[in-house]
């Protein structure tokens, strides 16, 4: 999923936006090699928050619901990465195209794809299908969605000159992995408009998760007139974007605000019971956040961290829980001296507390301690993956870990270890985190760790270049199979920050792609994960569970660990709550 933040926004694997960002995982942009060295210079656990973080939420004048005009309003917690679908890889992105684009399909609240734009389709054979388009879909200057936007949008996401971090969730189209090498042209990918309202897609090989693909950012369709005559500006404004969901991106204040309004050229517009979304303020601070919703400023707060919760049990809130799905990990750039040891790895997998962490230190009821990559709750053969595939690992075996220290210390040729830098965002849960591990790992292992706290974006664009040493990342599904999690360290996949590459994990994997038989899929990318625990390019630490509060007056919103989230698709605003602001 795209990037993710620990308690707002996650993916994705499928995470979001008004939520207060932990920590987000980047994707892997092909850069020059950093140097070898510590790049942690710039914020360290004692220094100040920033500025920005103070909000005095009393002066604030917004409503969290507004009945009569059927808006609501929430924390903008950062800014977007990109909007350009194509490009898009975080979660707070993800979770606006979301909103104000729609693909073939969408998904309804019960994860199941539904028609979107396309309002049939036909599967001919294993690997060919046939969609046919609405007429009344419309992009927001009035002119027709047509087969030919999804042909043009599918080939520019694969195009080497794109660049897309998230290119390799094309792939199951037939030639696409080889047109994104630069070893066939684009024009060979299997997807064709046959005319104005058709489009036949040709896939590599039998994808039985196919049709959940088609709601995710990657596959949204763009107009290339547009799209070229914007030129590098493309996205980078609402004036520069255009929108066939249903919502449009009315007003943008970049690094303050955001207003979404309905769209009343979707298609679907009468069923849309929201005319705005309002993102009034970046506050990243989630106690700011957090009364902001006490005090009726905000419809939701998306994710409630340890310390929040037990003040809103006492404050009556109904606390809501679901399943985020992300998963949380260590990711060490393994092109780097110390962290590239395996031996170094291994040293701080085995050290690692998972549950001393996900019991005393996140405390969020449903998380769970996790030992790979791919998180229990996926689909397995007849039950779920973690109940027919466990693997797990000695936690906090410290005496092991310390022979795998002195093993790497022998092979770097050093007597003590240089100080290594984490790098994380900056806000107040990923700074508690952060200082656990650096307090944990050096009265564990006599580890020297320095803490390097960024904005949202300027973390993602530092993961993007391995300007780090070890990034703490999380990645929840872009959707409900094991492969949005399996793929994510082969060597093609561009949010593989690592630098790690593994043949083998490779051929499991594209042995799971091309698979319709289940049991076949599951045991191959269960051989792959055992690959990636024993190399250890990451250090899984849990899987997320999120509580949140929202106001009874508003309902129908959609919390998902597949997708964006949170989904406002089928949100309504209700009056029949006697005293509902902000319980």
């Amino acid at each position: 999923m795209f990037k993710g933040n620990s308690l707002g926004l996650s993916g994705r694997g499928f995470g979001i936006l008004a939520l207060t960002v932990a920590a987000a995982t980047a994707a892997c942009t092909k850069t020059k090699k950093p140097e070898e060295t510590s790049q942690t210079a710039s914020t360290t656990a004692n220094a100040e928050k920033p500025a920005e973080e103070k909000f005095d939420t009393k002066s604030a004048t917004v409503k969290g619901v507004d009945v009569e005009r059927k808006a609501v309003a929430l924390n903008f917690s950062d800014e977007p990465k990109i909007m350009d679908a194509q490009k898009a890889d975080d979660a707070i992105a993800i979770m606006l195209l979301g909103h104000v684009m729609e693909g073939l399909t969408r998904l309804d609240p019960k994860m199941t794809p539904v028609p979107g734009v396309a309002e049939s389709w036909e599967q001919k054979s294993p690997t060919e299908f046939i969609f046919k388009l609405r007429k009344n879909s419309l992009w927001s200057d009035g002119k027709p969605v047509t087969a030919k936007d999804f042909e043009y949008a599918w080939k520019r996401g694969l195009d080497p000159k794109t660049a897309s971090p998230y290119a390799f969730i094309l792939f199951p189209l037939k030639n696409a992995h080889a047109v994104n090498e630069g070893k066939m042209e684009v024009d060979k990918v299997g997807v064709k408009a046959t005319d104005e309202y058709t489009l036949s897609v040709q896939l590599e090989s039998p994808t039985g998760y196919f049709l959940r693909l088609l709601s995710f950012a990657t596959w949204y369709p763009a107009r290339k007139d547009f799209v070229e005559s914007q030129a590098d500006k493309y996205a980078a404004d609402s004036d520069k974007m255009l929108y066939n969901g249903p919502f449009t991106i009315s007003e943008w204040k970049h690094n303050a605000s955001m207003k979404l309004t309905k769209n009343e050229k979707y298609w679907n517009k009468d069923q849309i019971g929201l005319n705005e979304i309002n993102f009034p303020y970046l506050i990243r601070d989630e106690n700011s956040e957090y009364n902001m919703f006490k005090d009726g400023k905000y419809a939701m707060m998306l994710g409630l961290s340890k310390e929040l919760l037990p003040d809103a049990q006492s404050s009556k809130f109904q606390i809501r829980k679901y399943n985020v799905g992300t998963v949380w990990y260590l990711q060490l750039n393994t092109t780097r001296k110390v962290t590239g040891n395996k031996n170094f790895r291994k040293a701080l997998q085995f050290a690692m507390d998972r549950n001393e962490y996900t019991t005393q230190i996140n405390g969020i009821p449903g998380a769970k301690p996790i030992y790979a990559i791919i998180p229990e709750y996926m689909p397995g053969v007849e039950k779920t993956y973690g109940e027919e595939y466990p693997l797990a690992i000695k936690d906090a075996d410290i005496a092991q870990a310390k022979k795998y220290l002195d093993a790497a210390k022998k092979e770097l040729g050093i007597t003590e270890f240089p100080e290594i830098g984490i790098l994380a965002s900056d806000s107040n849960t990923a700074r508690r985190d952060m200082e656990y591990f650096q307090r944990f790992y050096k009265e564990k292992l006599g580890l020297n760790i320095k803490l390097d706290f960024q904005t949202f974006k300027v973390r993602l664009e530092r993961t993007d270049r391995k300007d780090f040493d070890i990034v703490y990342s999380g990645w929840g599904p872009d959707y409900l199979d094991a492969m949005t999690f399996a793929d994510l360290f082969t060597s093609w996949n561009g949010n593989n920050n690592t630098g790690w590459k593994s043949a083998a994990y490779d051929k499991h994997i594209k042995t799971a792609m091309g698979s319709d038989k289940q049991k076949v899929r599951t045991d191959a990318m269960f051989a792959a994960e055992k690959i990636l625990v024993e190399e250890a390019p990451i250090v899984p630490i849990f899987q997320a569970s999120r509580v949140y509060v929202q106001d009874p007056r508003l309902t129908g919103v959609i919390r998902s660990p597949a997708g964006m989230d949170p989904d406002f698709y089928y949100a309504k605003i209700v009056d029949n709550v006697a005293n509902a602001a902000g319980k």
